[in-house]
């Protein structure tokens, strides 16, 4: 334990940043569906029913959270037992933690399985750049539902080296995941500013605002896991308290994105484009400059 803090004390604290943490995702998610709203794109239906699906999730696990705490307190055959709140959070065999842990897993792979969507759609719908990440994260979802699994019997330690290997394994693989699509995304979108520069003869780099949007989100939740599996590394128990504070932020990533990405289209001019296009060969040019702002566009959200 960390800072001298019983395991009780820990969990309160995490409860307040996670209240904190849900409160900005309740105003990123109004303005998300405000910004989903008012695009006609064919995938914005899709956005909406994930996004809508990976809040309603942490709002679930936020209830869940405030559920185990006033029993913890307030119960009182635990409040009369000594360090009663403390064995209850370290309770194996508590199927409220449980639900919890598995709405966090099922929240990771949401966001995940979205941000390979992404990857795919930005790619011009290739399948093949999307094979790696899909093994990744089939093998990140076998892996942590195990590791979840192992913590159901009553006299299951979150100790045990088994639940350590697959919980550090699962860690891994999301923080390797997250990072590879997120680079893929990037680098697509690199790629694809250079050639609309160079056929507009100068215009400059177009998408430098996208790809720093795209990189923080993902370094948020990449940061976010890199420090529990650092902690569990060190046999830290606040690793695996602090899954409950990286549940907001898997929700808060894909939010960011749409909802600055939104933002920052309000602001463009609509004209621009076509001063860009207007000077370029008419037959050819203008077409795959459109192509390719309509590919990154489409990111965006």
């Amino acid at each position: 334990m960390s800072s001298g803090q019983t395991l009780a004390q820990m969990n309160l604290t995490c409860m307040w940043l996670v209240a904190i943490l849900y409160g900005i995702n309740c105003i990123l998610f109004g303005t998300c569906v405000c910004v989903i709203s008012i695009r006609s794109p064919a995938h914005s239906r899709l956005l909406l029913c994930a996004t809508s699906f990976q809040f309603t999730m942490s709002t679930a696990h936020v209830i869940l959270m405030f559920v185990q705490a006033m029993i913890a307190f307030t119960n009182t055959t635990i409040a009369a037992t000594p360090d009663g709140a403390n064995l209850y959070y370290a309770a194996t065999g508590n199927y409220i933690f449980l639900a919890g842990q598995l709405i966090y897993i099922v929240n990771s792979f949401a966001q995940e399985l979205l941000l390979i969507w992404r990857l795919y759609v930005v790619w011009n719908q290739n399948i093949k750049v999307c094979i790696l990440p899909l093994i990744m994260w089939v093998a990140h979802c076998a892996t942590a539902s195990v590791a979840v699994a192992l913590l159901a019997p009553k006299n299951a330690s979150i100790f045990s080296y088994t639940f350590r290997v697959l919980s550090l394994s699962a860690w891994s693989l999301e923080m390797i995941l997250n990072v590879t699509v997120t680079a893929g995304i990037v680098y697509h979108i690199w790629r694809t500013g250079q050639q609309t520069a160079a056929l507009t003869c100068g215009g400059g780099f177009r998408y430098k605002g996208t790809i720093i949007t795209i990189v923080e989100s993902g370094a948020l939740i990449t940061a976010c896991t890199c420090v529990i599996f650092c902690l569990w590394v060190a046999s830290n128990i606040a690793g695996l308290v602090g899954s409950n504070i990286a549940m907001q932020v898997a929700t808060m990533t894909p939010l960011l994105i749409i909802v600055r990405g939104g933002l920052r289209r309000s602001h463009s001019n609509l004209g621009s484009h076509e001063r860009y296009s207007h000077n370029l060969d008419p037959w050819r040019s203008t077409s795959f400059v459109r192509k390719l702002q309509t590919d990154t566009n489409e990111y965006h959200i």
